[in-house]
């Protein structure tokens, strides 16, 4: 179906959603509690009138995601579906069914990793990057695309911190797109 060489944008697309997690990973989190209320092993006490009550702490089995892995994967197929629509012109029918059909993939697959395999967040969302890299290797007839499939689960899940994977696989994926658009096309400079 395709042109290898308009595959660069969703590499891209999806090491600037890595780029974006990892900043916002880095932003700092700490809220204080507000004024009057302190919090000690699952008890919180009200200062002002002295009242005590239990708060539920609850422990997941399975550790989440220290980046935003839900979010960034759907906006990366937000941005591709745009992307795509551009450069196609499609049926929009079944292009907006599809659209719709792949964000509503993106936390099924997150739900089934969680429950079924019980992997981790950071792990199920380099799992779902790649299972798309996978079938966009499949649309577009790329076994480049496929071994940067590879690649970018192998890095993206071998790092033991999540920031550190997910930087390195950002530069993988900028590093794939630059040599999808420095490629020679086949039919010469002039063709598209």
């Amino acid at each position: 179906m395709g042109s290898p060489r308009r595959s660069w944008f969703p590499l891209a697309a999806l090491g600037f959603a890595l780029l974006v997690m990892v900043a916002v990973d880095l932003v700092p989190a700490h809220v204080e509690a507000p004024r009057g209320y302190q919090r000690l092993h699952g008890l919180a006490t009200n200062e002002l009138s002295g009242t005590t009550y239990a708060s539920a702490v609850a422990y997941d089995v399975v550790p989440s995601a220290t980046l935003g892995w839900l979010a960034g994967l759907a906006c990366v197929v937000l941005a591709v579906a745009a992307w795509y629509w551009r450069q196609l012109r499609p049926q929009p029918g079944r292009f907006v069914l599809g659209t719709l059909g792949a964000l509503a993939a993106v936390p099924l697959l997150d739900l089934v990793g969680a429950l079924q395999f019980r992997l981790g967040g950071d792990v199920r969302g380099a799992l779902l990057a790649t299972l798309g890299l996978v079938l966009l290797a499949g649309y577009e007839r790329s076994g480049f695309l496929l071994a940067v499939a590879g690649v970018f689960a192998l890095v993206a899940t071998v790092f033991l911190p999540p920031v550190a994977g997910a930087l390195a696989a950002a530069g993988v994926l900028f590093a794939a797109a630059f040599a999808v658009l420095l490629r020679p096309r086949p039919d010469g400079p002039a063709a598209a």
